[in-house]
């Protein structure tokens, strides 16, 4: 297993994120007494004035996995004197299971005191054998002591964000599957609910109504007549004169007929006179 800016692969290139949540350079480590009653621990019991160790505390997250790590320095062996090495004094991992209800109670790792706003009971466990003890942590100054317990709560918050998510995810996921199956007879039944929608007109004729259709073509249309005042104004040509009167029969018959339009036109101009 690699570790490369807090994301460790392993073997089977499964990714773990690991967040550093907090860090606080001084804590007092207490070995503490079996509890005296139900209530709970109570730090006046621990004789706070002779700690076991003083320690730095580091709290980090790993997968869903939250480590309290308690470093502590110690001489360093082989090296020169008042040289010391940092190493893990004891560790207390949680992990809860917030989809399940009743989910975990974090006071099963971490209990607050009865007493004090300052002191906590914490449950570590020895990697090697697997035993479980709790040890007293104690905080110098009352702002480190909130800052431990909001990080706890958010570590929770997180949990429940993320298991919601997971939920929805997984909804998301089978609404698609059940889409996939089911789109034909959607689709079908929402054409039969779009019909089924539109009003309904009715075409067909009563009993005994009948229906006139008028066609109109170029053969049946009538070209009207229209007689115009200039038309009807022109002067015939004049008559013929005496001098053409010696003309040919066919000169007689065609001036004939040239009188007899004259005097047809003569009637007609007589009718716009006075």
């Amino acid at each position: 297993m690699s570790d490369s800016g807090g994301v460790k692969v392993d073997d089977d290139e499964r990714v773990v994120i690991e967040q550093r949540l907090l860090k606080i350079d001084e804590i007092f480590v207490y070995r503490i007494p079996p509890m005296r009653s139900a209530d709970g621990h109570r730090a006046e019991d621990w004789n706070l004035a002779k700690p076991l160790a003083t320690c730095t505390l580091h709290v980090t997250r790993r997968d869903n996995t939250l480590c309290i790590n308690i470093m502590a320095d110690r001489p360093k062996l082989g090296a020169p004197e008042g040289a010391t090495e940092n190493y893990l004094f004891a560790q207390s991992e949680i992990t809860i299971d917030v989809s399940t209800s009743p989910s975990q109670k974090l006071e099963y790792w971490v209990d607050p005191v009865t007493d004090s706003s300052r002191y906590f009971a914490v449950r570590i466990k020895d990697s090697k054998t697997g035993r479980e003890a709790f040890i007293g942590v104690g905080f110098r100054e009352r702002s480190d002591a909130v800052n431990f317990r909001m990080c706890l709560d958010d570590y929770i918050d997180s949990l429940k964000r993320e298991e919601k998510a997971e939920q929805l995810r997984r909804r998301f996921e089978e609404s698609l599957t059940t889409k996939t199956t089911t789109d034909g007879e959607d689709d079908e039944q929402a054409v039969d609910d779009n019909m089924s929608s539109l009003p309904k007109s009715n075409l067909s004729l009563k009993e005994g109504e009948k229906l006139h259709i008028n066609i109109l073509t170029t053969t049946n249309r009538k070209t009207p007549k229209v007689k115009g005042l200039l038309g009807a104004l022109k002067k015939p040509p004049p008559p013929p004169d005496a001098s053409t009167a010696s003309e040919s029969s066919t000169s007689d018959q065609g001036s004939a007929c040239n009188n007899a339009t004259s005097e047809s036109a003569d009637v007609d101009w007589g009718e716009f006179e006075g």
